[in-house]
C-alpha cells in the first residue's frame, strides 16, 4: 500500500514537472513566434531548392556535353578552379618507419614530403619475389582511421597477395594527419578551411595523391608503366579525379563514386567532393572522357543511399564517356558493374578490380587469384607516431593553414596596400555569378503594428521585410539580419527600441528564417548548418555569403531611398556579421555597424569544436586576400563589435582584441583609411 501511494506521489509530481515544462516551452514558443510572417510559403515548396536547382538546370544546359572533352583543356580548368599552381615541389624525402612481414609480402609503414614541410604518413604493400610490378595507389573513404580501416587493409591485402605494390595514404585532416593525431571527419568546417586558404580540400587531395605516384615511381619495385589507382566512396572521388589528371595513372577502378555533378546539388556529399565552379565549366561524363585511352571499371552499388552515386545517376555519365572511348576505337577499355551491395568496397568488388587491372597491365595467373582470408593488422602497429615519427612532422588542417597563413600576413606587411585593388579582389571572390538587383517593391497588409514589405530581385528572389518605421526623422533607424532568422531575434531589446520611438527593420536573408530550405536542413543532418545549401552554391561559382552580402546591400539602398533623414545602425551576429562588413566595404554607405559574436579570423582552432559558426561563413581564398582584420581596415564607418570569438567558439581575450586593434589600425594607415572601430 505504502509503495502504491509512493507511485502515486511520483506520479503527480512527474505530471506536474511536465506541466510545468510544456507550459515553459509554451511560453517561450509564443514569445518567439511574435512577429508576424511575410511570405507565408509553405514549409513543402521549399522555394530556396526549386531556385538552386533550376540554376543547377541551366548551367547544365548550357554545357554541350556531346562535344569531345579536350584533356589538355580540361586539365588546365581543373588546375585552375582547384588553385593547384601555388605550391612549390620538393623532394619526396621518404622516410621508412617499420615493416611487418606476412606470407607473401611485406607491409612498411612511411612517411614522405608532399608540399614544402608536409609529411604524409602511408603503408607500402610490397609483394616478395621478383619485380618490378604494377603497382596501384589505393584511396580511402570516409571510414575511420584512415588508411588503417578494414576495407583499405582488406583492398591493400588482395592485391599484394596478388602481385601488386600498393600504396596507402592518410589524406589530409584524416587518419594520424586528424587534429591531436586522431582521426576525425576532415569536411564540414574543417575541410572548407582549406577552401578559405584559396585550394579547397580536393586540390589537397589531388596534389598529394600525384605526389604519391611520384614516390611509386621512385621504387625499383615498381614498373612506372603500369600504375593504377582504385579506391571507394571519397576514395573512389580521389580515384577519379587523379586518374584524369595525372598521364602516369594507366589503369583506374573508382567504386561507389561516379554519378552525376549534378546529383551533387542538394543532396549529400563531403567537402572532399567539392570542385568551385565546376558546373560552369563541365559534367562528370565530360571528365571521364577525358581518361581515354586508360582502362577505366566503374564500380556501383545498386543499394547505395546516396543520391548522386546511385547507378541512374553513373550511367549517365558512363554513356557520354563511353562515346569518347569509342572515337578513339578502345570502347572495351571503359566498363561498369554494377554489385547488389550497400554503400561500400566488398570482397566481390575487390575481385572485379583486380581482375580489371589484371586485363589492363596483361598479368597472366597459372593458378588464379589468390583469396585467403584477410589478416588485418593493428592499426597501432601501422601507425607512424607510435614508431617514433615526431608529431610536428605530421600537420593537421589548422597547421597547414596556420603556417600558409603566417606567409600571406608577411607579404601584406612588406606590400603596398591599395584600397581598390583590395575591394576589386574582394568582389572576385564572392561575386563569380554576378549581383543580384531590386526589381520591385510590394508591401501587404500590415499586422500586428508591422508593415510587411517584400522586395523583388533579378535572381527571382523574394526578401521578406519587417518594418516598424521611427516616430521622427531624428530616431535611429535600426535594420537587423539576424544569422537565425527573424524568429529567433531578442523581442525585448526590439520592444524597447520601437517604445522609445526608434525605427526597427527585421530581415531573413537567404536561406534563413522564412526563407530556409526544409530539404538541405534535413540532409544537413548533425552537420553545421547550410553545409548541403553552401556547397551546392560553390559548385555553381556562387557562395552564401556573396549572396547575402549582395542583399544587404539591395535592402541598405533600398531602405537609405525610403528612410532619407534617419540615421541607420545595421545589426547583424555571428556569420551575418561577415556578410555585413563585406557589404558596407563594397557599398559603402553612412550606417554604422554593431556586429555581435563576429569571429576574429578565419583561422581554425587546432582543437575543440568547430560547429559554433555555420557553413555559410566560407569564402574561397578569403585567407590569402587577408582575413577579418583587413575587413574591418577597409570599412570606413564606425564599427562596434559586441562579443569577439575565435573560430572554435573560444571567446577572445583582451590580448586577442588588442592585437586586432593594432592589426586593423596597421592596415587603415596602410591603406589611407577612415573608420573607428570598438570592441566591447
Amino acid at each position: 500500500m505504502i509503495d502504491f501511494k509512493i507511485c502515486l506521489v511520483s506520479f503527480g509530481i512527474l505530471m506536474g514537472l511536465n506541466s510545468s515544462i510544456q507550459a515553459q516551452q509554451q511560453q517561450q514558443q509564443q514569445q518567439r513566434a511574435v512577429l508576424p510572417s511575410v511570405l507565408a510559403i509553405p514549409a513543402e515548396i521549399d522555394p530556396i531548392k526549386v531556385m538552386v536547382e533550376d540554376q543547377a538546370e541551366q548551367l547544365i544546359g548550357a554545357l554541350d556535353c556531346e562535344k569531345a572533352a579536350n584533356p589538355q583543356d580540361m586539365n588546365k580548368l581543373v588546375r585552375k578552379n582547384l588553385k593547384l599552381d601555388g605550391y612549390a615541389i620538393p623532394s619526396l624525402d621518404m622516410q621508412l618507419i617499420s615493416s611487418i612481414e606476412q606470407d607473401n609480402y611485406t607491409v612498411h609503414s612511411l612517411i614522405f614530403q608532399s608540399l614544402p614541410g608536409l609529411y604524409v604518413p602511408a603503408s607500402l604493400y610490397v609483394p616478395k619475389g621478383n619485380g618490378p610490378f604494377p603497382a596501384i595507389l589505393n584511396s580511402h573513404g570516409h571510414w575511420p582511421p584512415g588508411r588503417r580501416s578494414e576495407i583499405v587493409q582488406r583492398t591493400a591485402h588482395m592485391l599484394a597477395s596478388n602481385g601488386y605494390v600498393c600504396l596507402c595514404i592518410d589524406a589530409m585532416g584524416s587518419g594520424e594527419r586528424g587534429r591531436e593525431h586522431e582521426h576525425e571527419y576532415h569536411g564540414a568546417n574543417l575541410g572548407s578551411a582549406l577552401l578559405d586558404l584559396g585550394t579547397p580540400l580536393m586540390g589537397i587531395q589531388l596534389l598529394e595523391n600525384s605526389r604519391a605516384i611520384d614516390l611509386l615511381c621512385s621504387l625499383p619495385e615498381v614498373d612506372p608503366e603500369r600504375i593504377g589507382a582504385t579506391g571507394a566512396s571519397g576514395g573512389g572521388n580521389q580515384t577519379m579525379w587523379l586518374a584524369a589528371m595525372d598521364p602516369r595513372i594507366k589503369a583506374a577502378v573508382p567504386v561507389v563514386s561516379v554519378g552525376t555533378f549534378r546529383a551533387y546539388i542538394m543532396n549529400s556529399n563531403c567537402v572532399c567532393e567539392l570542385h568551385p565552379n565546376g558546373l560552369l565549366h563541365f559534367e562528370e561524363g565530360q571528365l571521364l572522357q577525358t581518361m581515354a585511352p586508360k582502362a577505366i571499371k566503374i564500380i556501383s552499388a545498386l543499394e547505395d543511399g546516396n543520391a548522386a552515386f546511385n547507378a541512374h545517376q553513373m550511367l549517365k555519365s558512363f554513356r557520354i564517356a563511353k562515346e569518347a572511348f569509342a572515337r578513339q576505337g578502345v570502347p572495351e577499355r571503359i566498363d561498369y558493374e554494377l554489385f547488389d551491395e550497400p554503400h561500400s568496397y566488398t570482397t566481390e568488388m575487390n575481385i572485379s578490380m583486380i581482375n580489371w587491372f589484371d586485363g589492363a597491365f596483361g598479368a597472366t595467373r597459372e593458378k588464379g587469384l589468390q583469396l585467403d582470408n584477410v589478416l588485418l593488422l593493428d592499426t597501432n602497429e601501422l601507425a607512424v607516431l607510435k614508431h617514433g615519427v615526431k608529431q610536428e612532422l605530421i600537420l593537421s588542417i589548422p597547421d597547414f593553414i596556420s603556417r600558409e597563413f603566417s606567409r600571406t600576413e608577411s607579404r601584406i606587411a612588406t606590400s603596398t596596400l591599395d584600397k581598390m585593388d583590395y575591394k576589386k579582389q574582394l568582389r572576385a571572390l564572392l561575386y563569380t555569378g554576378g549581383t543580384d538587383s531590386l526589381l520591385r517593391v510590394q508591401t501587404l497588409e500590415s499586422q500586428q503594428g508591422w508593415q510587411r514589405v517584400m522586395l523583388e530581385t533579378s535572381m527571382r528572389q523574394l526578401i521578406p521585410l519587417l518594418i516598424s518605421p521611427p516616430l521622427t526623422d531624428s530616431n535611429t533607424l535600426h535594420v537587423y539580419f539576424p544569422s537565425m532568422g527573424k524568429q529567433q531575434v531578442a523581442m525585448q531589446e526590439i520592444e524597447a527600441l520601437r517604445n522609445k520611438g526608434e525605427g526597427v527593420v527585421i530581415i531573413d536573408l537567404f536561406g534563413l528564417g522564412e526563407r530556409s530550405s526544409t530539404t538541405a536542413d534535413k540532409i544537413d543532418g548533425a552537420l553545421p548548418r547550410f553545409h548541403t545549401l553552401s556547397r551546392s552554391l560553390l559548385w555553381m561559382g556562387r557562395s552564401m555569403m556573396g549572396i547575402w552580402a549582395s542583399e544587404i546591400g539591395l535592402i541598405n539602398a533600398y531602405l537609405q531611398q525610403e528612410y532619407k533623414s534617419s540615421k541607420q545602425t545595421l545589426v547583424a551576429d555571428r556569420e551575418t556579421a561577415i556578410a555585413a562588413l563585406i557589404s558596407n566595404v563594397l557599398n559603402p554607405s553612412e550606417q554604422e555597424l554593431l556586429l555581435r559574436e563576429l569571429p576574429i579570423s578565419y583561422l581554425p582552432g587546432a582543437t575543440g569544436a568547430l560547429d559554433r559558426y555555420n557553413m555559410a561563413i566560407h569564402i574561397p581564398g578569403i585567407l590569402h586576400w587577408g582575413d577579418i582584420p583587413m575587413l574591418l581596415a577597409l570599412n570606413e564607418q564606425r564599427v562596434m563589435i559586441d562579443g569577439l570569438y575565435q573560430l572554435d567558439g573560444k571567446p577572445c581575450e583582451i590580448a586577442n582584441k588588442e592585437q586586432l586593434k593594432n592589426k586593423v589600425q596597421h592596415y587603415k594607415k596602410q591603406l589611407k583609411n577612415q573608420g573607428t572601430l570598438i570592441i566591447n
